[in-house]
């Protein structure tokens, strides 16, 4: 998997995928979500669960983030000729964050595309925020108008001022999660209340992994006014969605 992932980034078969994430109950596309697929030699598409831990390992993620990133400022900028009012989030690793190569660049870059900040959103990992270089980077792209969205979400016991305060504009939690009657019991905030608390510290939540009608139902009896998974679409090549 490590030779196939180098041959890959040697060879340009690393793709820009999308999934999109629609208001609910009207399920307009407001935002999409940006992946990277990696592509066999001969055609077959090799998913982030494979590749991603042999990747992080070897020191290569760092170069997927960048390609990534590139591929989705360059759909950016084409959508938003047309499409302004659409919003985008884009995967940075942890190691990314804290690498003294990458990073410096990325900042560099991003000071001189100052106009993506507001439509290109970086997500990340929950538990990324508890490392302290990973925060004082995280402020360093706050400075320069960029938001954050954060996923794999384990517990509802969010600290919702705490993530407002740094610039975290967007939670994803699985509907699972939700809809559990286990992690509601444990939340600081009725689960009834849980998405008007998060409005009023300027945080959208976004239900992930939405896969049925009847949860659709669920969510937006609990106020849940955003969802992403495969009812509403799966990741596909950006060049089949425009």
């Amino acid at each position: 998997m490590l030779d196939i992932t180098r041959r890959a980034l040697e060879d340009n078969r690393v793709d820009l995928y999308i999934q999109p994430i629609v208001n609910l109950p009207h399920r307009q596309v407001q935002f999409y979500e940006a992946f990277s697929r990696v592509r066999h030699e001969d055609g077959g598409i090799i998913l982030p669960e494979q590749y991603i831990p042999i990747a992080t390992a070897s020191g290569l993620i760092s170069t997927i983030d960048n390609l990534l990133l590139f591929r989705c400022v360059q759909l950016i900028r084409r959508v938003h000729r047309n499409q302004s009012n659409l919003g985008f989030f884009c995967n940075i690793s942890r190691d990314s964050l804290t690498d003294h190569e990458f990073f410096p660049q990325f900042i560099d870059f991003l000071e001189h595309n100052g106009e993506l900040a507001g439509v290109l959103n970086f997500e990340f990992a929950q538990n990324d925020l508890a490392v302290p270089e990973v925060t004082a980077n995280l402020e360093r792209l706050a400075a320069l108008g960029f938001s954050f969205s954060i996923d794999r979400v384990k517990s509802l016991s969010l600290d919702i001022l705490n993530l407002s305060r740094r610039s975290v504009r967007f939670v994803k939690v699985g509907a699972d999660i939700l809809l559990s009657e286990r992690h509601q019991a444990r939340a600081p905030v009725h689960i009834n209340d849980l998405s008007d608390a998060m409005k009023r510290a300027k945080i959208t939540l976004i239900a992930e992994k939405t896969e049925t009608e009847s949860t659709v139902i669920d969510l937006m009896e609990l106020n849940v006014g955003y969802g992403q998974g495969y009812l509403f679409g799966k990741p596909r090549p950006h060049r089949s969605e425009f």
